[in-house]
């Protein structure tokens, strides 16, 4: 058995040396051409092989590169959408000011208390889209009350006009771009009423992401309003009021730009509070309304710059105009007036 196993060990030695003669010969065998394109062959397969990994790591970088922006992006459109949502409850800043008693004062009370004094408008072709008032100057020493409306036109612009007419008094509109409404926007102006601007798209994180593209709006609103009504507007107001959180260019550049063109701007001293939704109750918005009124009144503010909404689902809005011109209108010394050349501008930001 021992020379059996002696007899495989030498074998398998004599195989292994076989085959390392075998191989040995091989490469002995070639020629130094074979030998030279092997060489060549074995560095294309390197170069091949590290051009791969170049390749390989410049896709993966450019892919990354592209997944980031778009995060980026979709992370700017986030906050866009919240610092919106953060200017719109910034409107609502006034409404808890309002009590309980006041409150219960309007639910008891449905009767009609007065009615407002005419406004006498001038007729002849507004161009800057401004009212005109005879004798402006006789309400000097009163309180003036403007009610302005935002987002218009909508379908409750009708209703609103027709309010507006039956107690005579004129209001402003800041309107925006909203194709299909042709005849609101001109009845506004027929009817005497101040037509200003709020925007074309009132799309924050698009009218805010630089100045060009605020200019950009700007000049669209304006020209739209022209083509449909012969107005060239001159009065207007920022998206979120001038003291916004939402633009990412500074506000005091397009201040700036509108001051240029001679371009008033208003923002508001009271708010009516109707921005929020679920939408508020009739009671709601007469009783913020009145108590913000009172108040700046009680602090001798002449100048009252009442924000509204002239857009789908302000029922109670409209329902509530009704209460609110009468009971400003029983107010001692005090007016309701459209917005004019002549108004002192309220804002949040100045230069």
């Amino acid at each position: 058995m021992t020379l059996a196993m002696d007899e495989t060990k030498t074998t398998e030695q004599n195989v292994t040396e076989n085959r390392s003669g075998n191989a040995s010969g091989e490469e002995k065998g070639r020629t130094p051409k074979q030998r030279r394109e092997r060489v060549q062959r074995l560095k294309k397969e390197i170069i091949a092989g590290v051009l791969f990994l170049l390749l390989f790591s410049l896709g993966l970088s450019i892919y990354s590169a592209v997944r980031l922006n778009h995060i980026n992006r979709e992370l700017l459109s986030t906050r866009a959408s919240l610092d919106e949502i953060t200017g719109l409850l910034k409107e609502l800043q006034d409404f808890s000011g309002y009590t309980a008693a006041s409150e219960e004062s309007v639910k008891e009370d449905d009767t009609l208390i007065g009615s407002a004094d005419p406004v006498i408008v001038d007729t002849d072709e507004r161009l800057s889209g401004y009212a005109r008032l005879d004798d402006v100057e006789q309400y000097d020493e009163a309180f003036k009350v403007y009610l302005t409306f935002d987002d218009g036109p909508s379908s409750h612009t009708g209703d609103i006009l027709n309010i507006l007419d039956s107690y005579g008094v004129k209001a402003t509109f800041f309107v925006n771009g909203h194709e299909g409404f042709e005849d609101e926007y001109r009845r506004i102006v027929a009817e005497g009423h101040t037509l200003g601007m709020h925007s074309y798209s009132h799309k924050y994180s698009e009218i805010y992401m630089d100045l060009d593209s605020f200019a950009d709006d700007f000049f669209e609103i304006q020209s739209y309003l022209m083509d449909v009504t012969g107005v060239e507007s001159r009065v207007y107001r920022f998206p979120g009021g001038s003291g916004n959180t939402v633009s990412r260019v500074d506000i005091h550049d397009c201040i700036n730009f509108l001051q240029e063109k001679d371009i008033a701007y208003f923002d508001w001293n009271v708010s009516s509070g109707d921005a929020v939704s679920p939408a508020l109750s009739v009671t709601e918005i007469v009783t913020s309304v009145l108590s913000q009124v009172e108040s700046q009144r009680a602090n001798g503010v002449h100048t009252i710059v009442v924000l509204m909404h002239d857009a789908a689902g302000k029922e109670t809005t409209v329902e509530a105009l009704p209460i609110i011109i009468e009971r400003i209108s029983a107010m001692d010394n005090t007016v309701l007036l459209p917005i004019t050349e002549e108004t002192t501008q309220i804002y949040q930001v100045g230069l």
